[in-house]
């Protein structure tokens, strides 16, 4: 696994690289730390990252203008921003932000970010979901499914990339699926682990996608999409 790290702060950057290396070394996991002290610095890098910490405000060019680039031609590489600045977090979901750890970083809360987050880049390391439609059996990944939606007796799995279709109930799905999924609406099955925000009416998607939640399952939703972040330890 490639990961960057990239601060201009260089006490806090060598710190907190010895947490990163403390972190996947314990957890046996193997990988490469590459360090940046400046946004051009990280851009200018052949080399293909699956994880970035990137510093919200830095000197020329903030994290948040870097993010912007690198979503311009990399839309699978997880990103994590550090900041000391609670006020520029909403804006990091506008590039796809996995998530923001606030400095000075604590060594638990990372841990528990990373979890999530190797979690999601190693969709293999979970059983598949077994789903019947008809004659036929599928397969389904979970890590990288966003929600599930059903129109006209036609289920929709929509994934970070694609979409799959075939014939059949929610119901069907929703018996088989992780604790991690919440049927939000009767045409919808969200995937917790995917949203960044929401409101009475709709949840935002780290993708950008909004599903719908019904006013019967807003308040069931929030306090179910809470206990869910405070057991991930991810607020």
């Amino acid at each position: 696994m490639n990961v960057f790290l990239c601060d201009d702060q260089a006490a806090f950057m060598h710190e907190f690289a010895d947490d990163l290396e403390g972190y996947f070394l314990t957890r046996k996991i193997p990988f490469q730390l590459f360090l940046f002290t400046a946004g051009t610095e990280l851009l200018s890098s052949v080399i293909v990252p699956d994880l970035i910490f990137l510093d919200i405000k830095m000197g020329e060019e903030s994290g948040l203008e870097t993010a912007q680039k690198i979503r311009e031609t990399n839309s699978r590489t997880k990103l994590i921003f550090l900041t000391a600045y609670k006020q520029y977090v909403f804006q990091s979901f506008d590039v796809d932000a996995s998530h923001y750890l606030i400095k000075p970083v604590n060594r638990q809360k990372l841990d528990h970010v990373l979890d999530h987050i190797i979690r999601q880049l190693n969709p293999l390391k979970e059983p598949p979901i077994i789903v019947k439609s008809g004659q036929s059996t599928l397969c389904i990944s979970c890590s990288d499914l966003l929600y599930i939606e059903v129109n006209n007796k036609t289920v929709t799995l929509h994934n970070e990339n694609d979409t799959t279709e075939f014939p059949g109930k929610l119901e069907a799905v929703e018996k088989n699926l992780p604790a991690r999924f919440y049927r939000c609406h009767r045409s919808y099955i969200v995937n917790m682990d995917y949203i960044v925000r929401f409101d009475r009416m709709d949840l935002h998607l780290a993708n950008g996608e909004i599903v719908p939640v019904s006013k019967r399952k807003y308040q069931d939703f929030s306090s179910t999409f809470l206990k869910y972040m405070k057991k991930e330890a991810l607020l």
